[in-house]
């Protein structure tokens, strides 16, 4: 299928999208489009061999829809004994995709057909397995038919080149997504697709495909996994500049991230954002805690690389300059003003920056500012910031802060107005502080160092400062998704990567066929106390025992502190880490094992009847329908 599809385990499921609604200006299925795709498909189904328990040939249906999207059901009739194949492809579908192009249209409807062929379409006797099962098997069952697709594409004599060429169209629409965020839904990503399909180039789809899962993680603020991701893009293609630069960047926030507060104090700097990094890589289109000089280095190594390849880049002249204002031996204030004034500059003239970034770039500037002693220059920095950030926030109604930022603006505004006699601006400080207090994640080391300020300011002004527990309580805690685990020292395992790469770590494991009909398999650890559920990818990681590591999590932001999560910790303890954290039951392979699924966290928390956390597992685990009782 080429975007949805009808799970086929029941036939009413399949039934259901062949009652298509109507919607005003919808586009209308033209005569040369029907033509078309009548033609394109009498190509593919003469080199088809029938299913024999279907009816043949599959019935075609052009649906007016602005929906990019095309599908293959099957529906039973009452006069015929077989059931009835069914391909859909919608008018938006031809007119922003195929445009009147047959080989891409071949590919397409080629995918559909061989859904057929396969048998996808046909429901499944049984009990319907889990959605993370069901999104396992559909996964597979889309390669598969690629792969059936395509051989009937280059049988009915279309371009394989030009086929390909529909799915990068896709791509270019935005209908596509990374590897990591792919284990969360019934299909793998595109690039993973043309990974398969597009073997001469297959190391660049592969390469961009890390590319992609590397900016999730970057979001994520898992920063080492995001560094091993860039590292892969930059070691087959040395010459992509996004790649060096988003490596720089990882490692940088890498560095920053373990910074104790005591470091922290040592530089008596103004509160860093953790700024821009680079979304797409155009030119390709392609647990130690503290201060580690040698993970600086590497970070700057890799800004100048990408410095090298394109100059004058914001966001790299951004982190360069971050890099010297957090120098292992000492913040370098001028060397790090040059840079970030530099940054500021480009960052107002560059088009392709949003609002938060450039924002971002112009508080970290301001930071350098105040390091070298010119308030004034920071104060009209941060003035920059907000108008870049409210800008953002107007373009986009309703408008919504950018935390960080909002963060950020508030932390260094107080250094601003230190040691100010006047009654009103340290009444302001104390405001300002005790907002940042209530707003920023309490796990964040800037939290304390802003609390610290906050009862020096209330001293000064003569005001009772509000308990630090009352404070913090107020604030929360907001964690991050956990996407890896270190099973032992220096292995670590991360979802979504290449199993072999794992079991090449871990040793081949022993394999447990999981669902039959499927490659899902656990894969056994004892001695490390975990499982991986997997196919191609590692999909699940489970920790289970008394040998089991912990599962960690960290609060959002530069230096969150961490927080251990354990098998057989009791569940009250489990509830007083995680608060208010939302969950919903879900489901994994077992449909008769339910585990609380934390879908922020990307955790799954299987708790017995007596109170006891049995197993953890750092999962994205399907939507699906919530379980009765």
């Amino acid at each position: 299928m080429i975007y949805t599809r009808a799970p086929v385990w029941a036939a009413v499921q399949v039934a259901i999208v062949l009652a298509l609604p109507t919607a005003t200006g919808w586009a209308e299925v033209s005569q040369s489009d029907r033509e078309l795709v009548n033609h394109v498909l009498s190509q593919l189904l003469a080199v088809t061999e029938p299913p024999e328990d279907l009816a043949w040939p599959p019935h075609v249906d052009v649906s007016e829809s602005d929906k990019i999207n095309a599908f293959a059901t099957a529906k039973s009739e009452e006069k015929s004994p077989k059931l009835i194949p069914v391909v859909t492809i919608t008018t938006g579908m031809l007119g922003q995709v195929v445009q009147g192009d047959a080989d891409r249209l071949a590919f397409i409807l080629g995918h559909e057909v061989g859904h057929i062929v396969l048998r996808h379409v046909v429901p499944k006797p049984g009990r319907e397995p889990t959605p993370f099962v069901k999104a396992t098997f559909t996964r597979e069952q889309e390669y598969a038919a690629d792969l059936k697709g395509m051989q009937l594409v280059l049988q009915a004599g279309h371009s394989h080149r030009r086929a390909i060429r529909g799915i990068q169209r896709m791509m270019e629409l935005g209908l596509d997504y990374s590897s990591f965020e792919g284990l969360g839904v019934d299909h793998p990503s595109w690039k993973d697709r043309l990974t398969f399909l597009d073997k001469e180039q297959a190391s660049l789809w592969k390469a961009m495909s890390a590319f992609e899962n590397g900016v999730v993680f970057l979001l994520l603020e898992q920063y080492e996994t995001a560094a091993r991701c860039f590292k892969c893009v930059t070691r087959d293609f040395p010459a992509c500049h996004e790649g060096c630069a988003n490596l720089g960047h990882a490692l940088l926030m890498q560095y920053c991230d373990a910074l104790e507060l005591e470091d922290l104090r040592q530089f008596g700097l103004g509160q860093i954002v953790c700024g821009g990094f680079y979304r797409r890589p155009t030119s390709l289109e392609a647990q130690v805690r503290g201060i580690d000089e040698e993970l600086w280095w590497a970070a700057v190594d890799a800004l100048k690389d990408a410095d090298r390849l394109k100059p004058d880049q914001a966001l790299v002249v951004a982190d360069l300059g971050l890099a010297y204002l957090l120098r292992p031996a000492g913040k370098d204030p001028g060397k790090a003003r040059a840079y970030l004034d530099r940054a500021a500059e480009l960052a107002q003239a560059d088009s392709t920056l949003d609002g938060p970034a450039r924002a971002a770039v112009l508080i970290n500037a301001g930071v350098a500012d105040l390091a070298s002693g010119e308030t004034a220059a920071c104060a009209k920095r941060l003035d920059e910031a907000q108008s870049a950030a409210q800008a953002f926030g107007a373009e986009r109604r309703p408008a919504r802060p950018v935390l960080g930022l909002t963060t950020g603006l508030l932390y260094n505004r107080s250094l601003l107005r230190a040691g100010s006699t006047d009654g009103a601006t340290r009444a302001q400080t104390v405001r300002d502080l005790e907002e940042y207090l209530t707003t920023a994640s309490s796990a964040s080391a800037w939290w304390t160092l802003a609390y610290e300020r906050y009862a020096r300011a209330c001293g000064e002004s003569q005001v009772a400062a509000k308990p630090e527990e009352q404070l913090r309580e107020r604030a929360g805690r907001t964690y991050r998704a956990v996407t890896e685990i270190e099973l032992a020292p220096g292995i670590r395992v991360a979802l979504s990567e290449d199993t072999i790469l794992a079991r090449q770590r871990l040793g081949p494991g022993e394999s447990v066929p999981v669902v039959p009909g499927t490659n899902l398999v656990r894969l056994q650890y004892p001695r490390y106390g975990a499982s991986l559920l997997a196919n191609e990818q590692v999909l699940a990681l489970c920790l289970e025992g008394e040998n089991a590591p912990a599962a960690p999590l960290r609060g959002a932001g530069l230096g969150g502190q961490v927080t251990q999560l354990r098998a057989g910790m009791t569940a009250d303890e489990l509830e007083r880490i995680l608060g208010d954290q939302d969950y919903d039951l879900r489901q994994l392979a077992n449909p008769d094992v339910h585990y609380r699924f934390y879908r922020r966290l990307g955790l799954a928390v299987r708790v017995e009847r007596g109170g006891k956390v049995q197993e953890l597992v750092i999962a994205q685990i399907p939507d699906r329908e919530i379980i009765g009782g």
